[in-house]
């Protein structure tokens, strides 16, 4: 089948009808896990440079004192991301409910143009 064509794909199922399950070909597993992998290295390294620069971290803030107010930027961030969780979340319950609604019409509008 021609990528794009609109054609449907023909999957080797294998003897015991599973085999497609492994094929990567088509699958979103490549490019996932270039993503999880990515995001993977950059947690390594916050881990790493958290707990091997406690000497450095402790130099700089007897220089600056702790002038970067991580609790209110902690406390900002959290409201940011909990005001957009709600809002997302509302919004895809509302999108949920319109669609819900219109099939019931639709189904209405069916079940009269039966009768």
């Amino acid at each position: 089948a021609i990528q794009g064509s609109g054609e449907m794909r023909d999957y080797d199922t294998g003897r015991w009808g599973v085999a497609f399950v492994f094929s990567l070909r088509g699958s979103v597993i490549p490019k996932a896990l270039a993503w999880a992998v990515l995001g993977a290295l950059v947690s390594v390294a916050v881990h790493f440079f958290i707990h091997t620069a406690d000497a450095w971290n402790a130099r700089v803030y007897e220089r600056l004192g702790d002038n970067l107010g991580s609790s209110q930027v902690w406390t900002g961030y959290n409201f940011l991301l909990g005001f957009l969780l709600t809002f997302r979340t509302g919004k895809a319950y509302s999108r949920w409910w319109e669609g819900g609604t219109l099939l019931q019409q639709a189904r209405g509008e069916w079940f009269n143009a039966f009768s």
